[in-house]
C-alpha cells in the first residue's frame, strides 16, 4: 500500500465517522425539538382552557346579574299591581294612571340608575340639546305586542327583533337574552327580558301580563371582562363570535382595532379560528384567525346568550422558546461539526511533521481567536440599534453595519464601494457631506441632528461624524454613526398634543358651567399672550401664560352654577364661596406636570401688590411676573365682556380703573404693557 493511500484510509475513516455523528446529531436535535414542541402544546392548551372557562364564568356571572336585577324588580308588589291595573282596568281615571304611571316610571329609574340600566340625559346628551336623545342602558315595561308604559329616558321605539322578543317571552313566561346589535347611537347594546306576571296568581300555568326590558352597553360593561389581562403574553386575545347564516360575526372589539360588529368572515372559510369553534366547541387547535395570522385556541360555547368565546394566543409566540431552542441546537451542532471538521482536516494535512503539527497548532490558535473576535463583533455591530457608516475621504462607502442594511433592504454585502448619494439620496448625501465638510476643515468630532427620507419614511438623527485611524487607499477613514431620535421626537409630539387637547376640554368644560364667561379663558389667553410678547418674555414665559390663562378659571366649575349667574349683589357667604375657586383650580390640575410655573400663575392671579389680594395675601416680588400679567389681563377681559349682574365696560373705562389700581393692586409695567397693546388696536376677539 502507498504512502498516499495510507493518508487517505484515516481520513475517510474518519469523514464516515463523521457524517454518522452529523445524521445522528440531526437526528436528536428534532426529536428533542419536537418533544418540547408537544409539551409546550400540552401547557398552552391548560393555560387556555383556564382562561377560556375563566372569562366564560365572569361573562355568565355578568348576564345573571342582569336578569337578578330584572327579576327581583319584576317581582316587586307594587310593580305587578300597577301594571296589572294600567292594562287591565283602562278605564281608571286620568289621575289615577297618571299616578300609577308616575310610579313606575321613578320605581325603574331608580332601579337603573343603582344598577347600570340608565344613561342621565344631562351627562350624554350630545351638544347641540336639540338632537334626539337615544340612551345605550335602559329600562323600559312593555305590554303585548312590544307596547310601551313607561321607560327610562332615551328608550327607543320598539323595532321587529324586540317585538318579537316580547312575543317570546309573553309566550313562554321565561327570561330571555336579546342578541348583542348596534343600535341609532352605532354602539352594542345587549337586551334582557324578564316577564312580569300578575300579583294575584290565578293558577299554575300563570301567564305573563306584561314584560320588563333592560339593555346595556356592551362596550362599557361587558367588553372590559374580555380585554383584562391575565396572561403575561404581546397576542394572547379573548374575542366572542356568533353565526348569523353563512357568515361568523365577531361581536367584541379585536386587537387589531376592529369594532364591535363590524367585521363578518364567511363560516366556510378554512382552517378559520371561528368556524373551527362554532363545529367543536370546547376543543383545542391550530388555525388562522381573523388576521390570517397562525394561531392556537380553544372555546367556550355560551349557550344562554347565544354566543361563543374563543380564547387564542399566537402560534409563534406560544412556541418562540421551543422553536428558539431548535434553532440554538442546530447552529451549535453546525458550529461544533465544522469545528470538527476543520480540527480533523488539520491533523490530516499538518500530522505528517512535528513542524507541520506546530503550524497546525498555531494556525489553529489564531483561526479560533480571529473566530471569537470576528463573531463578538458581528454580534456588537449586528445588535446595534445606530447606524454605522466607515467612508473613506472620497464619500464612497467602506463598511456598514446590518442596521443600515436592514433600513435600505439591501444586502449588507452589496452597500460597500456606494456613494451616500447611492445610499440615501441626493437631499441627505448633501447633509451628510455638510458634515464630513466640518471635520475635514477642523478635524474633530462633529455632532448635528439631521432630517432626512429613507425609503419614503421621515426619520430624525443625531449624527457624529469623527476622522478615525484606518487607513484606507493611503489615507485615514472616517466613521459616521446615526441615531435615530424619531420615536423620542414624536412621543414628545404627542404629548404636547395631548397637553393641548386636556386645556381644551378643560376650557369647554368651563364654558359650559358659565356661559357668561364663554370664550373668557381663551380671551384672557390671547390678552395675556399679547403683553408678554410686549414686554419682550421668553418662550417658556409666554408659554406658561398661555396655559395658565386657558385654565385660570376652572375652579369655577366647583362653584354653584346659580351663584355665577347671580345678578343681585353677593352675600359675604357667597363671595367668600366665589373667592375658593383658586384653591379649587390648584386642587384640580395638581396632578399634571406642567414645564413652567403654570399651577404657581394659576394661585396667585388674585394677589395685589399691597398685599390685599387672596388666597395668601402675597405682596411686591412674592408675585412672579407671569402671576402679575395673567391678574392685568383676566381684569381686562371681565371688565370687557358682560356679566349676568351688569354690562361690560368699554376698553377706555376699563384701562382707566385698571391705571387707577396700578402700584397697589397691578404692576405698573404690566398695567403700561397692557396699555400699549389695546392703544395699538390689537385685534383680541376671538
Amino acid at each position: 500500500m502507498t504512502d498516499s493511500k495510507m493518508k487517505t484510509k484515516p481520513f475517510l475513516i474518519s469523514a464516515a465517522i463523521l457524517i454518522c455523528v452529523i445524521t445522528a446529531g440531526v437526528f436528536s436535535v428534532f426529536s428533542l425539538t419536537r418533544y418540547e414542541q408537544r409539551r409546550d402544546l400540552n401547557n398552552w392548551q391548560i393555560t387556555l382552557a383556564v382562561v377560556a372557562d375563566s372569562r366564560a364564568a365572569e361573562i355568565m356571572k355578568w348576564v345573571d346579574s342582569r336578569f337578578a336585577v330584572l327579576q327581583e324588580l319584576a317581582a316587586n308588589g307594587s310593580l305587578q299591581l300597577y301594571v296589572e291595573q294600567l292594562l287591565i282596568n283602562p278605564e281608571a281615571g286620568r289621575e289615577t294612571e297618571a299616578v300609577q304611571l308616575s310610579y313606575l316610571r321613578n320605581l325603574i329609574q331608580t332601579t337603573g340608575q343603582r344598577s347600570g340600566f340608565y344613561d342621565d340625559p344631562k351627562t350624554t346628551m350630545p351638544a347641540p340639546a336639540n338632537i334626539a336623545f337615544i340612551a345605550n342602558n335602559g329600562l323600559a315595561i312593555l305590554a303585548p305586542g312590544a307596547r310601551l308604559i313607561t321607560s327610562t329616558p332615551g328608550f327607543a321605539p320598539p323595532d321587529a327583533r324586540l317585538r318579537e322578543a316580547t312575543d317570546q317571552v309573553m309566550a313562554s313566561g321565561k327570561h330571555l337574552f336579546v342578541d348583542i346589535q348596534l343600535n341609532s347611537n352605532a354602539q352594542p347594546v345587549a337586551g334582557f327580558l324578564v316577564p312580569v306576571f300578575s300579583l294575584q296568581k290565578q293558577s299554575d300555568t300563570q301567564r305573563p301580563i306584561a314584560v320588563l326590558y333592560g339593555y346595556n352597553n356592551a362596550a362599557a360593561s361587558l367588553f372590559p371582562l374580555l380585554a383584562a389581562k391575565s396572561l403575561a403574553t404581546r397576542t394572547a386575545e379573548t374575542y366572542l363570535v356568533r353565526l348569523d347564516g353563512n357568515l361568523i360575526t365577531y361581536l367584541s372589539p379585536l386587537a387589531d382595532g376592529t369594532q364591535p360588529l363590524t367585521h363578518s368572515l364567511a363560516a366556510n372559510t378554512e382552517g378559520l379560528v371561528a368556524a373551527f369553534a362554532l363545529r367543536s366547541p370546547g376543543q383545542f387547535s391550530q388555525g388562522i384567525d381573523y388576521s390570517g395570522a397562525k394561531s392556537l385556541f380553544t372555546s367556550r360555547i355560551l349557550p344562554a346568550v347565544q354566543m361563543t368565546l374563543i380564547q387564542k394566543i399566537s402560534y409563534d409566540e406560544a412556541l418562540a422558546e421551543s422553536q428558539s431552542h431548535q434553532r440554538f441546537l442546530l447552529i451549535s451542532l453546525l458550529l461544533a461539526l465544522l469545528l470538527s471538521a476543520a480540527l480533523m482536516i488539520a491533523a490530516w494535512w499538518y500530522g505528517s511533521s512535528v513542524k507541520e503539527r506546530e503550524v497546525a497548532h498555531d494556525l489553529l490558535q489564531k483561526s479560533r481567536q480571529l473566530e471569537t473576535q470576528t463573531n463578538l463583533l458581528n454580534a456588537i455591530n449586528d445588535n446595534m440599534t445606530e447606524i454605522i457608516l466607515l467612508l473613506d475621504r472620497e464619500s464612497l462607502l467602506i463598511f456598514a453595519n446590518k442596521t443600515l442594511a436592514d433600513q435600505l433592504q439591501t444586502p449588507v454585502a452589496d452597500l460597500p464601494g456606494k456613494s451616500l448619494s447611492n445610499l440615501f439620496g441626493p437631499d441627505a448625501a448633501g447633509k451628510l457631506q455638510e458634515i464630513i465638510s466640518s471635520v475635514n476643515s477642523l478635524p474633530k468630532i462633529i455632532t448635528r441632528e439631521i432630517t432626512f427620507d429613507i425609503k419614503g419614511k421621515q426619520h430624525v438623527f443625531f449624527a457624529t461624524c469623527q476622522p478615525v485611524a484606518y487607513e484606507w487607499k493611503g489615507k485615514d477613514s472616517l466613521l459616521i454613526t446615526l441615531n435615530d431620535v424619531t420615536q423620542l421626537q414624536e412621543a414628545q409630539t404627542r404629548r404636547d398634543r395631548l397637553m393641548q387637547q386636556i386645556v381644551y376640554s378643560l376650557m369647554r368644560a368651563i364654558d359650559f358651567h358659565d356661559p357668561y364667561s364663554a370664550n373668557h379663558s381663551a380671551k384672557t389667553a390671547k390678552v395675556a399672550a399679547a403683553v408678554g410678547r410686549a414686554m419682550d418674555l421668553s418662550t417658556e414665559q409666554l408659554t406658561t401664560i398661555e396655559i395658565a390663562a386657558n385654565l385660570c378659571n376652572l375652579g369655577k366649575l366647583s362653584l354653584p352654577r346659580e351663584l355665577l349667574l347671580k345678578t343681585g349683589e353677593l352675600t359675604a357667604e357667597e363671595q367668600a364661596v366665589l373667592k375658593g375657586e383658586t384653591a379649587s383650580a390648584a386642587e384640580i390640575l395638581a396632578g399634571l406636570d406642567f414645564e413652567g410655573p403654570v399651577l404657581e400663575t394659576i394661585t396667585q392671579k388674585h394677589e395685589c401688590l399691597d398685599g390685599s389680594g387672596y388666597p395668601k395675601g402675597l405682596a411686591g416680588e412674592a408675585i412672579i411676573p407671569t402671576a402679575r400679567i395673567l391678574a392685568a389681563a383676566n381684569a381686562f377681559v371681565a371688565m370687557t365682556s358682560p356679566r349676568a349682574y351688569r354690562d361690560r365696560l368699554t376698553d377706555k373705562q376699563a384701562m382707566t380703573q385698571l391705571l387707577n389700581a396700578a402700584d397697589s393692586k397691578y404692576d405698573r409695567h404690566v398695567i403700561a404693557a397692557l396699555f400699549h397693546v389695546v392703544e395699538n388696536e390689537i385685534d383680541l376677539s376671538l
